[in-house]
């Protein structure tokens, strides 16, 4: 199964995490799959392309993709990725109402270290 997480802070979005496979067909014609990987990785290079700061994101070959909206972006900015991240969800969404088995599709609430490895990539920059 499939878990998309989409991260908010108080109303303000910050990004998402999505990991596992739906396993809904043999490797390399999973549907479900093909499909929930072609909108989070359209949905990163959006960010990637219509965002002055460049999201933090990582991606491994397991089926997990996390991506974090930077900080201090303009309110014109900051309206761009609510839109594409939105986008993201009502997407997914539409996925999880048709093959709610594959996919599971949450809100959670934003915390400053949602993720250890972007967080120690945050560190690592620092230090």
């Amino acid at each position: 199964m499939v878990s998309a997480e989409i991260y908010y802070e108080g109303k303000q979005v910050k990004g998402f995490v999505v990991k596992g496979h739906a396993e809904a067909g043999p490797p390399g014609e999973d549907l479900v799959c093909a499909s929930i990987s072609a909108l989070t990785q359209t949905a990163l290079l959006g960010l990637d392309t219509f965002l002055p700061v460049k999201p933090l994101w990582q991606m491994e070959d397991d089926g997990y993709l996390e991506c974090w909206i930077p900080e201090n972006l303009s309110s014109a900015d900051l309206q761009k990725a609510v839109v594409i991240i939105g986008t993201l969800e009502l997407g997914l969404k539409s996925i999880e109402e048709g093959y709610g088995q594959y996919l599971q599709v949450s809100k959670r609430r934003w915390t400053r270290c949602c993720s250890k490895s972007i967080c120690n990539y945050l560190h690592r920059k620092k230090g």
